[in-house]
């Protein structure tokens, strides 16, 4: 695994490693300078031009690592973010209903099932109607669990759809019903939240 540019300090906040800057900087100006050199500017500037939109893309899709910030709550009711990422079953769906028991608010939030190619083809609609039914079908199945909920469809990416939901909804709790093979992806959900995480697998 390459490692990290940036690292989080004890203050929480994203900071670059002394030697991030040098080998960013040598891995954008090394291959236009040698593209120059070696095929002139008729080589150089496309290369230049491609350095350039990668810079961006790779912006473009960075995500913080700092905390993520949650809305103040109004009262001191308990309450609980569903973080749902593949299909809820009746057994995954009685164990998110027994975490929301006593639960005065419990949220659902559904990523958008997208994917790069989709969104290059600019096929949202499509992807957010695909997740709109997974949300009815999720609240429909935690609703026949016992559990009173409401939810939203988020953003593709999961952490994201968590950190934008938190900006209005002041959880207690988060419980991610997981997919296989998002550990990581759970891990580095669970390194950025100040609250308890609950990981529910079936």
């Amino acid at each position: 695994m390459a490692p990290k540019l940036t690292f989080i300090d004890e203050d929480g906040q994203t900071r670059l490693h002394a030697w991030a800057l040098p080998v960013v900087v040598c891995a954008i100006t090394l291959p236009v300078t040698a593209a120059f050199l070696l095929g002139g500017p008729s080589i150089g500037l496309p290369a230049t031009a491609i350095a350039a939109a990668t810079i961006l893309v790779i912006a473009g899709r960075a995500r913080p690592f700092g905390p993520m910030e949650v809305a103040e709550a109004p009262d001191r009711s308990r309450r609980l973010l569903v973080l749902v990422t593949r299909e809820l079953d009746p057994s995954l769906a009685e164990r998110v209903a027994e975490l929301g028991q006593g639960a005065a608010d419990v949220r659902i939030v559904v990523p958008t099932p997208s994917d790069p190619l989709s969104r290059w083809l600019s096929a949202e609609d499509r992807a957010r109607r695909h997740g709109q039914d997974r949300l009815a079908r999720s609240a429909g199945t935690l609703t026949a669990a016992g559990l009173r909920v409401s939810g939203s469809v988020g953003d593709s990416d999961p952490i994201q759809a968590v950190e934008d939901e938190l900006r209005s909804f002041a959880a207690d709790e988060v419980a991610v019903v997981a997919a296989a093979g998002t550990e990581a992806e759970v891990e580095e959900l669970r390194g950025r939240l100040a609250l308890p995480l609950i990981a529910v697998r079936g």
